[in-house]
């Protein structure tokens, strides 16, 4: 896939925890026993290999699509997201730390962010982010689909990330993915 990057480290259990996190929203958002009922549609093996994987995200992306509106994907996929191995946390303390330098300021911040070439923008309070690379494992030989149903597990993400950065809550939507062709993710960030 396009701008696809394997992270440095994928967990020996990573297909185990994906189940894991899927199972715990889905039981959030509706029941213990449907949750369940819906897992058993789609089973993944652990230690599956990237193509396994690959097949897997669009079957249960499809699978979520045939069961659910787009509002209730939404909020499971979002509740799906992982902390890369520790590294939401390291990424929101260096985020927080160049928040705090710009006196709290956010388009300081965007624009200190940008000399390194994070390409993140504002528009008017709201602010957009890039990501111009997807390291998401279960995604190493996803194929490009116009669905952004699996990707919204990155607004759970970048919500934990920003609301740790601002110390406010946010909501997060995600515009547009590499999964999709583009050549980076495009979310936007609005402090409420």
């Amino acid at each position: 896939m396009k701008n696809f990057n394997m992270p440095d480290f994928v967990s020996p259990t990573l297909e185990q925890e994906e189940m894991e996190r899927l199972k715990k929203s889905l039981t959030k958002h509706i029941s213990k026993k449907d949750a369940e009922e819906f897992l058993a549609l789609i089973p993944l093996a652990v230690n599956a290999g990237a193509d396994q994987r690959g097949l897997w995200v669009e079957n249960m992306c499809r699978a979520l699509e045939d069961h659910f509106d787009k509002e209730e994907i939404i909020e499971i996929r979002k509740d799906c997201y992982c902390d890369e191995n520790g590294r939401l946390q390291e990424a929101a303390k260096s985020l927080r730390e160049v928040y705090e330098s710009v006196g709290c300021d956010l388009e300081n911040m965007v624009a200190v962010l940008n000399e390194s070439g994070a390409g993140w923008y504002m528009e008017g309070k709201v602010l957009y982010t890039k990501m111009f690379v997807c390291e998401c494992p279960m995604l190493e030989q996803g194929r490009i689909h116009q669905s952004l149903t699996w990707c919204h597990c990155t607004a759970g993400y970048s919500k934990a990330l920003f609301e740790h950065i601002f110390e406010r809550p946010v909501e997060v939507e995600v515009l547009q993915s590499i999964k999709q062709g583009f050549d980076y993710c495009l979310m936007r960030v609005e402090i409420v």
